[in-house]
């Protein structure tokens, strides 16, 4: 019995040794292989990104970590449904080899001086780099990939004439669904770069894709396009509310509104007046109002109608400045009244009548002159007037008194004169109305003799004094 006792406690003994042996061979062991891997990889329970890399050398974490980089999905979705789906490398995105390289060298040197016998779970997030293949992102994000459903351009905002409402009317824009590359690009780079510095190895991406993405229409609805709007309208506006009432004395010729109207041109979003109407209607203005330079049809104090060829006497309009003031009335909006624009004008007149019922007629047949003067006459006397001879003879025609002096000196040094008269009146070419005290009688035949003049009207002193005083600068003179 003691015998047996003894051996077992022998045996124990063995089994307690080899007990020992293999607890110091593991122990050994397990230093071992926390020296190998911690000396050789990056070491262990250690995550790159949440990727994990523990036992993996650098060269084996890197290509595991660029491998999981690249094959990493984008998913599109549009109206709630997955339309299209691309991958990180097919994106043309990439990690910089030599950045990631050294900032997994990096780590593996930190471990290294920090080895632990119980390693702790660390998860880093390291720096990198993104390469960008923008032709191989341009090709992955091409409009053509999302031809799931028939798309529809975008409708700008305009501004629009409406026949029916006589005005401008807005057109509001509608956002289409058509792809723009451009956008779709920006905003995928977008959410990318949102992305990776929390999530740069995760799982797939979701790309909601909506108006942002889509070609915008050029113009929207905008305050200032209602402020243009508004300015069109309010142009239309005065350019039909204008009226211009044109005076010729106290006649009157209207261009109203309607008339003008008619002339407004509307091209898009543009309001002119059609200017060859306008001229037209300035041209025949001038037609109807114009009286110098034209035949001068006059009725004499005999009663009869006699037609005056060499007219330069009465009122032009000038079609050319007439015209453009015309144009700038037309955008007051207001009612305007004016006379024309003259070029030459004459002293008075009543609608075609430039005369007005002042003028001095003067019949050279007759040697005898009227002046009336507001209609009334107010005086009328015989007179002498130039010799009937080519060089001597007074000339036909009407013209305007230009000016008025007294006293004044008539001299000539063809005819040899020198002789000072009380009142000079000269109307054309250095003929005029004067006193002539030399004349003994005035009328009849007396001016086909020796006392006709060189072409002035000789007047009686107290007829040239009246005449003188009565009227003024650009008084009508006819004689015929």
């Amino acid at each position: 019995m003691n015998k047996k006792i003894r051996l077992s406690r022998k045996t124990l003994k063995i089994i307690l040794a080899i007990c020992l042996t293999a607890a110091v061979a593991i122990t050994a062991g397990f230093f071992i292989y926390i020296y190998v891997v911690d000396k050789n990889t990056l070491g262990r329970e250690i995550r790159i990104y949440q990727q994990e890399v523990s036992g993996l050398t650098v060269d084996e974490a890197q290509k595991k970590i660029m491998d999981a980089f690249n094959s990493r999905e984008l998913t599109f979705y549009e109206d709630g449904k997955e339309v299209y789906r691309t991958s990180m490398k097919e994106l043309g995105y990439s990690l910089d080899e030599n950045v990631l390289n050294a900032q997994l060298t990096a780590i593996k040197q930190e471990r290294d001086a920090e080895r632990q016998i119980i390693a702790q779970p660390v998860n880093f997030r390291i720096g990198y780099q993104i390469q960008k293949d923008q032709e191989k992102e341009k090709a992955a994000l091409s409009a053509s990939h999302f031809n799931n459903k028939e798309r529809t351009a975008s409708v700008s905002a305009s501004i629009s004439y409406e026949e029916l409402k006589q005005q401008f009317v807005m057109v509001k824009d509608v956002q289409g669904d058509q792809i723009d590359e451009g956008q779709l690009i920006s905003h995928v780079d977008q959410i990318l770069d949102t992305t990776f510095p929390e999530d740069l190895l995760g799982s797939e991406i979701k790309i909601e894709m909506g108006p942002s993405v889509y070609v915008q229409p050029e113009t929207v609805v905008s305050e200032e396009l209602q402020k243009k709007l508004d300015s069109l309208n309010g142009q239309l506006k005065k350019y039909r509310s204008t009226t211009v009432t044109y005076t010729f004395g106290p006649a009157t010729e209207v261009l109203d509104s309607a008339a003008i109207s008619s002339w407004i041109k509307i091209e898009g979003e543009k309001i002119s007046i059609d200017e060859a109407a306008a001229k037209a209607w300035v041209q025949q203005l001038a037609a109807d109002y114009d009286t110098i330079y034209v035949p001068r049809t006059f009725r004499t104090s005999y009663g009869n109608d006699i037609t005056v060829s060499g007219n330069e006497y009465g009122f032009r309009i000038d079609q050319e400045a007439e015209l453009k003031q015309l144009l700038e009335d037309l955008k007051t909006g207001t009612a305007i009244s004016r006379e024309p624009v003259y070029s030459i004008r004459g002293l008075q007149r009543n609608g075609k009548d430039d005369l007005a019922g002042s003028y001095i007629e003067v019949s050279l047949d007759n040697q005898h002159l009227w002046l009336y003067k507001d209609g009334a006459l107010v005086t009328e006397t015989d007179i002498v007037s130039g010799a009937p001879t080519p060089d001597r003879e007074t000339y036909r025609g009407a013209w305007p008194i230009p000016y008025k002096a007294s006293p004044f000196n008539l001299t000539s040094d063809v005819y040899g004169y020198d002789v000072k008269v009380n009142y000079w009146m000269p109307f054309v070419y250095g003929q005029g109305l004067h006193d002539a005290s030399w004349q003994s009688s005035f009328g009849g035949n007396r001016y086909k003799t020796g006392a006709g003049s060189h072409g002035c009207v000789n007047l009686p002193t107290d007829q040239a004094a009246l005449i003188y005083n009565t009227i003024e600068s650009g008084y009508p003179i006819i004689l015929y």
